[in-house]
């Protein structure tokens, strides 16, 4: 099978003791195999393995050369869509990683992959790149997705399993595996927006004047119902403000040690108990003779 030439060797000037080595033996098997490739040997017409990089000998009366194998790693991205979370979302994650080739670690199928281009070493990694990912992110929400601290334990567990399912191909995933992005549906990003653009006004309506909030108020609903194409609305802005209260209440809440200090009201203040009276003391009883009257 011929090779592409985007995957040949480039050429290289060799020393002059090395060009004298080639000269005197290649008539008597002595070959040369460029950096990064290896030279593949068939045996009375059967695959027997692959030699170098370097200088090579093969037996002329029973080997021959096969082609040249690129095994150096390429950095491929991959765009990997319908991953489905926990919660049952589709979302849309790109993958960086670089993916090698080693013939000898996969002899059983090296007679068959030798012969592929190098591109089609990284589309058979892409499948169980993608297969690893689909395992792992149905751990994770699709929220969860998006945080650095999921997103490095992701990439440390694609890399191990995919690497244990490549292995009897002889391929690997070398290096590190990287999420470069993480596309979430449109209706779960808009989701997102809207909490967020929620909580930017109820923190910014925090330093806003009571009639300044209410006037803000009215021309949020307004517009609202201008973009619905409401000619007639009722609204009760008590209800609006209990809702917003209501799912804002974990912020609104004092801190947990201002809680503990703080009083229980249900318990009523009970009024101290009278203080009991001293005992009276009896008169103290003389024993003995009396003690005479001073004259002075």
């Amino acid at each position: 099978m011929p090779i592409d030439k985007k995957d040949g060797p480039e050429k290289i000037d060799l020393p002059p003791l090395m060009r004298l080595l080639l000269w005197l033996g290649g008539p008597l098997g002595v070959a040369y195999v460029p950096l990064h490739h290896v030279q593949v040997v068939y045996r009375m017409g059967k695959y027997m393995g692959c030699k170098g990089p370097g200088l090579i000998y093969y037996n002329k009366l029973t080997e021959v050369l096969g082609p040249l194998v690129n095994i150096a790693g390429q950095l491929m991205e991959y765009t990997l869509d319908n991953v489905v979370s926990r919660d049952v979302l589709p979302v849309t994650m790109h993958v960086s990683t670089t993916v090698a080739y080693d013939p000898q670690a996969g002899h059983e199928l090296a007679s068959v992959l030798t012969r592929l281009p190098k591109g089609t070493f990284a589309s058979i990694a892409g499948t169980f790149v993608r297969w690893a990912l689909l395992s792992i992110a149905n751990e994770y929400n699709a929220s969860e997705l998006t945080q650095h601290a999921v997103r490095a334990q992701i990439e440390a567990t694609i890399r191990d399993r995919a690497n244990a399912e490549l292995a009897y191909l002889g391929l690997k995933v070398v290096g590190k595996v990287r999420i470069t992005g993480v596309e979430l549906p449109a209706r779960l990003a808009d989701r997102h927006e809207t909490i967020a653009q929620r909580r930017a006004n109820i923190l910014a309506g925090a330093e806003f004047h009571p009639a300044e909030y209410r006037r803000a108020l009215v021309s949020e609903v307004i517009e609202n119902l201008g973009r619905r194409g409401e000619s007639e609305g009722f609204l009760n802005f008590n209800e609006m403000l209990e809702s917003v209260a209501e799912e804002n209440r974990p912020a609104l809440a004092p801190p947990p040690h201002i809680i503990d200090v703080l009083p229980d009201p249900s318990e009523a203040k009970s009024p101290p108990p009278p203080a009991e009276p001293p005992p009276h003391s009896e008169p103290r009883t003389r024993s003995g003779p009396r003690r005479p009257k001073s004259r002075l």
